[in-house]
């Protein structure tokens, strides 16, 4: 056979297989395992779906290998066996391609969001696309297929890679679009559009996301803004759930009938992607050679973007640090809906004095009313401020940011980024957590936002005014790998820091020598004593939080303490005001007269009025 690129720019149309995994499962490929595995342990099956195919009329076979990486694979325990798998995929598609057709090395996307401070960092990536990349061209296939991409950085970390590794062999990169032009991630049709000008790709395209109809449209615009050729290969219609799996309704006629559209926008590669069967390709096969009436082309139009408006005015907050000393107090959200008793300990703080409330997000991953619902009930009805903490536990990357802007729109401004807690170890274990971002990924989610574009950059219109915490252990065991963590999120845009309970002063010290540069403003975490048997649970069983033998003795010794405690928490304060910018009070089991009582002993130089 001629070279692959030879091959392609001679041809009108080629076509291409269609679905490899619902092919899979719809001839009885267990479910619950890696459809790539059944390179290893279904040969022959994989194997007769290849030859299907080929007798269809396709004249490009994917490798099984769109989720052979060790991303996707450490799922299920088969990380180390990435290059097995692909190695074994290649052999059956050549052995079945022969002198037929040519053999694409299929590399989907990573699962999970890509980037410093996401699921999967850039390192990690580029790790995996490498053991991915390198098998693929130690078995020589005839190119590669990037497909089904949800992101431009996915493709670039992939490219980069391969640059490093080989200049010749030829690729195709497809990306996956939603009905109105944007990708999984929110990525909008234009900017991958943009990106697709810059690369050396052999064809450029779009698969999966949508039905065939959506196909056209989508690929109509690249077709206005790029040179092509293109590859297209569109899902059967839209899924829908039957009996357990996913069934795509749309018939190889109906399927085929847009043939034509697709080769009149200059698609050079066509073929099928989800629930597309050898039936389908066989319909596209007669249909690219019949004759007819020139089609009428359904033209994408991109929506009009919103126009920028002023950005929302900073929050009460983010007026007050670093200008004067301020007092946060942390309540425990209710477990119901009932809400008088917070509502009278948050009336009975803010009559104390206090600048703002922190609530918490389920913590210790037990469920609990949602802080932002209660937070905007407490700006409304008491006008008190909150700082709302917000974990990536239970969120993916989409709901993570609706929910924020939410927020913004109900007026809650002030956020303190959190990774969260572990499902494991609350009242619901058998939930899944999420953790597509950890909290430094949250901070940068948080300043796009800010800059008036999500994540992917599509712009919002009006700009959100989000003031960003994050959380500090100036006592953590590893203090240097603290600091560069911190030294992230300040530059990806924090705008203060909540410390950890703080008992050492000289842990705090410590930290503010070992840290070189300027610092946001720190509220130091105060954690009042209530009993020695407290004292006792915090320092032992409580990670990052380490009590002196002297305050436990006195905890101890105490005739009264409660007392005691709150005289201890009064000396930190002491000690730590001139190095902080003001206090993060937290009362233990909801003891919000503990907190009062210390507001009202601050040292002169903290109080106001």
């Amino acid at each position: 056979m001629i070279p692959f690129l030879e091959f392609l720019t001679n041809v009108r149309v080629c076509l291409a297989d269609g679905a490899m995994g619902t092919e899979l499962l719809r001839r009885g490929y267990p479910q619950e395992v890696p459809l790539e595995l059944a390179n290893l342990t279904h040969p022959e099956l994989v194997e007769r779906i290849h030859r299907d195919y080929l007798s269809a009329g396709a004249k490009l076979l994917e490798t099984n290998t769109f989720g052979a990486n060790t991303i996707k694979l450490a799922a299920s325990g088969y990380e180390r066996q990435v290059a097995e798998i692909i190695r074994a995929g290649v052999n059956i598609a050549r052995k079945v391609g022969r002198e037929q057709a040519y053999v694409l090395g299929s590399i989907g996307p990573l699962g999970k969001p890509v980037g410093d401070g996401f699921g999967v960092r850039d390192e990690e990536a580029r790790e995996s696309y490498r053991i991915q990349l390198e098998t693929f061209l130690e078995c020589g296939v005839d190119a590669l297929l990037l497909e089904t991409m949800p992101s431009i950085r996915e493709v670039e970390l992939a490219l980069e890679v391969l640059s490093t590794l080989s200049a010749n062999v030829p690729y195709i990169v497809q990306f996956s679009f939603l009905p109105d032009g944007s990708t999984p991630y929110g990525e909008g049709l234009n900017r991958v559009v943009e990106f697709l000008k810059d690369i050396d790709a052999c064809a450029v395209g779009i698969n999966c996301g949508s039905g065939p109809r959506d196909a056209v449209r989508i690929i109509s615009y690249f077709a206005e803004h790029l040179p092509g050729p293109f590859s297209v290969q569109p899902n059967a219609g839209y899924p829908q759930v039957v009996q357990g799996r996913l069934f795509y309704g749309a018939s190889p006629e109906y399927f085929a009938s847009f043939a034509r559209d697709f080769v009149t926008l200059g698609v050079k590669i066509l073929g099928g992607c989800c629930g597309t069967t050898p039936a389908h390709i066989e319909a596209l096969a007669k249909a690219v050679h019949e004759k007819g009436a020139e089609p009428t082309i359904e033209v994408f139009e991109l929506q009009e973007e919103p126009g920028e408006e002023t950005a929302l005015p900073p929050s009460t907050l983010a007026e007050k640090l670093g200008n004067q000393f301020v007092v946060t107090v942390e309540i425990t959200p209710p477990k119901g809906i009932d809400l008088e008793r917070v509502k009278e300990g948050v009336n009975f703080l803010k009559q104390a004095g206090v600048d703002a409330v922190n609530i918490s997000d389920s913590p210790m991953a037990r469920v609990r009313i949602s802080p932002i619902a209660l937070a905007h009930l407490l700006k409304e009805e008491l006008g008190m401020e909150s700082i709302v903490h917000f974990t990536c536990r239970d969120r993916n990357f989409i709901s993570l940011q609706s929910e924020l802007l939410g927020a913004a729109a109900l007026g809650i401004q002030n956020i303190l980024a959190l990774t969260g807690d572990p499902p494991s170890i609350g009242d619901h274990p058998f939930a899944r957590p999420v953790f597509d971002v950890n909290s430094e990924g949250l901070v940068q989610i948080l300043s796009k936002l800010n800059s008036g574009v999500d994540f992917a950059g599509n712009p919002l219109g009006r700009a959100t005014s989000f003031t960003i915490g994050v959380a500090l252990n100036p006592g953590a065991a590893d203090l240097d790998r603290e600091i560069e963590r911190l030294r992230r999120k300040i530059e990806y845009g924090a705008h203060f820091i909540l410390t950890q309970p703080i008992y050492d002063v000289q842990d705090l010290e410590r930290f503010l020598e070992r840290f070189a540069g300027p610092l946001p403003p720190i509220l130091g975490g105060i954690l009042p004593l209530r009993s020695f048997r407290h004292a006792e649970f915090l320092h032992n069983e409580v990670p990052g939080i380490t009590i002196p033998e002297q305050f436990r003795k006195r905890m101890a010794e105490a005739q009264n303490p409660k007392e005691e405690g709150i005289a201890i928490a009064c000396e930190v304060i002491a000690r730590i005001q001139k190095m902080v910018a003001g206090i993060y009070l937290m009362p233990p089991f909801e003891k919000y007269d503990m907190a009062v009582e210390i507001i009202g002993r601050l040292p002169k130089e903290c109080r106001r009025g």
